[in-house]
């Protein structure tokens, strides 16, 4: 008997030796970071800008920062965020209360944000992270859509895109 579990105990210890590759506990290599510059610095808009169209007036104010180059502005991404007191929105966005729509637009060198209502427009304050085309490909291969950046929170995108 003593026989037998001693070829049992060594007819399993050569099993699992023979089963562990050396693949199964190696660390695979990473690509390189391909996350978006940090989010920038909660801004005030003081500058805004009024256009009436169709008998709606909308006001708009614009965000001046060289990093948004024209690779970017056509096949990258700029993620804008609106912070009023503690609430956190990404843009775009319709304020239920007040019926504000919130949205912008983006082009080389600018990001122009815009509202449908002047109620406390230099009591807003906005942040942008700017995600270059290669940077959004990383993130797209990574299982990333467009759609699912553009629906983050602040708070996911400080973490997903540190």
């Amino acid at each position: 008997m003593k026989k037998y579990k001693v070829s049992l105990v060594g007819f399993a210890l050569m099993l699992m030796v023979a089963s562990c590759k050396k693949e199964d506990v190696q660390v695979k290599n990473t690509p390189a970071s391909t996350t978006a510059a940090p989010a920038s610095q909660w801004k005030s808009l003081t500058n805004w800008s009024t256009s009436t169209s169709d008998n709606q007036t909308n006001y708009s104010s614009k965000l001046a920062d060289s990093t948004i180059t024209g690779s970017v502005a056509t096949g990258g991404l700029v993620l804008v965020f609106k912070k009023s007191g503690s609430t956190i929105q990404s843009l775009p966005f319709q304020e239920t209360e007040s019926k504000t729509y919130w949205y912008y637009q983006v082009s080389k060198g600018t990001v122009q944000v815009n509202s449908n209502n002047n109620e406390n427009l230099d009591q807003q304050s906005f942040s942008y992270f700017v995600i270059t085309p290669e940077k959004l490909s990383g993130l797209e291969a990574s299982g990333k859509t467009r759609l699912d950046l553009l629906q983050l929170s602040y708070e996911q995108a400080v973490a997903l895109l540190k």
